[in-house]
């Protein structure tokens, strides 16, 4: 998914580039206290390093922190000119091949045993498909102009790494005669780039659906101000009505590309980055 606009963050407060130092005075009654016990008989212990942040109260992690994590998760890292790209053998690729792998058990069983006249998938685009992390690191997770015009350039580029596990299930879910298709929260005037991405990536195509900028259908109540759960629902209702499509499952990356109804089951892939409820 394609995240919500959002401010770029302030700098780390200085505090978090202070260290504390012990005193000449602490220094030498540690030792004391070291050596007087080690004559006894008795190991000293160790005192463990403080933490580098301590929340108080009420208070949420902290931030800096937090993006640390995301960046360890996907494994990642800056090169040269300082564009972030995701790591092999990251926690992120591991739980994303768990939840594919689901998904795929899931459909196949659904083939064998019950399926559909017209069996369906339906799949998210942004961090389902492709990953966005790049472009996301690059900006700290700030978002901003700079952070979207570089996101369109990698669309329109098409750099933006493949998730290999979604383009393996589209693949094989398509030989097994079940339509492929994608709803997103792009814009419609992203049709084309959005079209070409996909088909160069090797990810077949049986419906391809974009958010109007003007002049919706009819079948979205909504219109042009669609959130993406009832853009996603209406649109898999719609084809359901139309064309006899059953989905048998869709997956994303935001509990918003599931919910709202018109398919069987949902998957969830993780996507730390960002939420759009």
């Amino acid at each position: 998914m394609t995240g919500p606009m959002r401010t770029r963050l302030l700098p780390a407060p200085l505090s978090a580039l202070r260290t504390a130092r012990p005193t000449l005075a602490t220094t030498a009654a540690a030792l004391a206290l070291a050596t007087a016990l080690a004559g006894a008989g008795v190991a000293a212990a160790t005192t463990a390093a403080p933490p580098d942040y301590k929340r108080v109260g009420a208070e949420p992690r902290n931030l800096d922190q937090l993006k640390a994590q995301i960046n360890t998760y996907y494994n990642g890292s800056a090169d040269a000119a300082g564009h972030h790209h995701i790591g092999p053998h990251s926690q992120w690729a591991a739980d994303v091949a768990t939840q594919i792998g689901q998904a795929k058990a899931y459909l196949a069983e659904r083939l064998a045993h019950h399926a559909p006249r017209t069996p369906a998938i339906m799949l998210d685009i942004d961090d389902t498909s492709i990953s966005t992390y790049p472009v996301n690191a690059d900006y700290d997770f700030g978002g901003g102009a700079d952070a979207s015009a570089a996101d369109a350039q990698a669309n329109a580029d098409n750099t933006y790494p493949v998730i290999q596990p979604t383009l393996e299930l589209a693949q094989w879910a398509h030989a097994h005669g079940v339509k492929v298709v994608f709803i997103t929260g792009r814009h419609d005037n992203l049709t084309t780039v959005t079209r070409n991405q996909l088909t160069a990536l090797g990810f077949p195509i049986d419906g391809l659906y974009l958010r109007p900028r003007q002049d919706p259908p009819p079948y979205l109540p909504c219109g042009t101000q669609c959130t993406a759960t009832p853009f996603k629902s209406a649109t898999r209702e719609y084809l359901e009505h139309t064309m006899g499509y059953d989905f048998i499952e869709a997956i994303g990356d935001q509990v918003s590309d599931y919910a709202g109804g018109y398919d069987d089951r949902g998957f969830k892939l993780p996507n730390p980055m960002y939420n759009i409820p």
